[in-house]
C-alpha cells in the first residue's frame, strides 16, 4: 500500500474552496477508530458518509470485494442511510483502465461519456461531473470509491481529487488495519493446530455460560474427550500425520452440535464441548452422536473404527458449580471411560445432597 501524502493538504488548502485541515484530519482520526467495535460494513459506510460531506457531491459509491463476493454501497445526499447490493459487473473497459493504471480518473459528464454500466454509476444522481478513485485493498477484485455530481454541477479539479484519493488511501489503510486485528483477536482465542477455540477461550465462555446459567435457574453440560489411539497412530504415520487427523475430528465434532455450542481445545489429544441448556439426557445423546460419528469415519491411512474417543459428561450445577469444578467433574468421568473399555460414555450422577 502506497504511504498517504501530505501534499493533499497543501493542495486544498491554496484551493479556492480550501477545507480547513483540522477538519480533513478530524475525518480521517474518525476512519481509524475503532471505538465500539467498528465493523467492515460500518468503516465503509463511515467513508460513503465522509466523501459526500468532503467532497460537496450529490452521490458516492463504494465497490469493494471480500472473500471473493464483490458489493456495491452506495449514498446520495438527503438519504439517511446507505444502500448496497451485490455488484454482479462484468466491469467496464473504464474500470478496467482504472485498476490497470491505478490513478483517480475524473469525468465531465459520466452519463455522456456512455463508457459505464448502470451498475458503476449513482442510483438517483443523473449523469455529471465523476471522480473514480481507485481503492487498494489485499483481496484482489474490483474495488473503487466514486463521487457524483448532477449535470450542471461543478467539475472536480485537482482538490477535490486530491482530497478524495487522501479519504480513499485512508480508508484502505483502516479496512487492512480492521482485518489484522480481527486476525489477531482470532489467534488469541484459536487453536493454531484444529481451528477450533483453545483452552484460554474456553475457559472464559465456560465462566460466562455458567453465569449466565445460574442468573436464570437453567442447566449447563459439559462433555470432554480423549482420542483413544492417537499414539499408536503417531508410532505408526508420524506426529504431522496425527496432526492432521486431530484438525479433521475437529471438523467432525463441529458438525455434530448446534451453532451456539462450543467446541474447544482442552490438551494435546482432548476436547470440550459446551451445551448450554442443555440437560443430562440431551448431552448425552449429543456425546453419543459424536462418539459414533468419530467411530464410523474413515481417517487418513486407517480404516473406520481404528480412531475411537472416551467421553466424560458432567452437569452444571449438580456435578461442579464453577468452572474449576465443573471441569474436574467431567475430567474424572472422562477417566472412568477410558479406564471401562473406551470408545463410550460416561456420567459422573450428580452428588446427593
Amino acid at each position: 500500500m502506497r504511504c498517504v501524502s501530505w501534499v493533499g493538504f497543501s493542495r486544498l488548502e491554496t484551493g479556492t474552496t480550501m477545507l480547513s485541515r483540522e477538519r480533513i484530519i478530524e475525518t480521517l482520526l474518525e476512519l481509524t477508530d475503532r471505538t465500539g467495535g467498528r465493523s467492515r460494513e460500518a468503516l465503509l459506510e463511515k467513508l460513503l458518509r465522509n466523501a459526500l460531506a468532503l467532497a460537496e457531491c450529490d452521490g458516492v459509491v463504494v465497490v469493494a470485494t471480500q472473500n471473493r463476493q464483490t458489493e456495491r454501497l452506495w449514498l446520495r445526499r438527503g438519504q439517511p442511510r446507505c444502500e448496497r447490493a451485490p455488484f454482479r459487473g462484468p466491469v467496464s473497459e473504464f474500470v478496467r483502465l482504472l485498476q490497470r493504471h491505478d490513478h483517480p480518473l475524473a469525468l465531465a459528464d459520466v452519463g455522456a461519456d456512455g463508457r459505464m454500466s448502470a451498475e458503476e454509476l449513482c442510483p438517483g444522481v443523473e449523469g455529471g461531473p465523476a471522480l473514480f478513485v481507485p481503492l487498494r485493498f489485499r483481496e484482489n477484485g474490483p474495488a473503487w470509491l466514486a463521487v457524483f455530481r448532477r449535470r450542471g454541477g461543478a467539475r472536480f479539479g485537482p482538490e477535490d481529487t486530491a482530497l478524495v484519493t487522501m479519504l480513499a488511501a485512508w480508508a484502505a489503510m483502516a479496512v487492512e488495519n480492521l482485518r489484522l486485528s480481527e486476525s489477531l483477536e482470532r489467534l488469541a482465542v484459536t487453536d493454531d493446530l484444529t481451528q477450533v477455540y483453545n483452552y484460554r477461550f474456553l475457559k472464559t465462555a465456560l465462566r460466562r455460560e455458567i453465569k449466565r446459567a445460574g442468573r436464570f435457574g437453567q442447566v449447563l453440560s459439559l462433555i470432554m474427550l480423549d482420542v483413544d489411539n492417537l499414539k499408536t497412530y503417531n508410532d505408526q504415520h508420524g506426529h504431522l500425520r496425527g496432526s492432521h487427523l486431530l484438525r479433521e475430528m475437529a471438523g467432525l465434532l463441529a458438525e455434530q452440535v448446534r451453532s451456539f455450542d462450543l467446541v474447544a481445545k482442552y490438551g494435546g489429544d482432548e476436547f470440550s464441548i459446551i451445551l448450554p441448556q442443555t440437560e443430562r439426557e440431551g448431552a448425552m445423546v449429543v456425546a453419543q452422536r459424536v462418539r459414533s460419528a468419530i467411530e464410523r469415519h474413515a481417517f487418513p491411512l486407517v480404516a473406520a473404527g481404528q480412531i475411537t474417543v472416551s467421553l466424560g459428561l458432567a452437569l452444571f450445577p449438580s456435578d461442579g458449580s464453577d468452572v474449576t469444578s465443573l471441569i474436574q467433574a467431567a475430567d474424572r468421568a472422562l477417566y472412568l471411560a477410558k479406564k471401562n473399555g473406551r470408545n463410550r460414555v460416561e456420567v459422573v450422577e450428580a452428588r446427593a445432597a
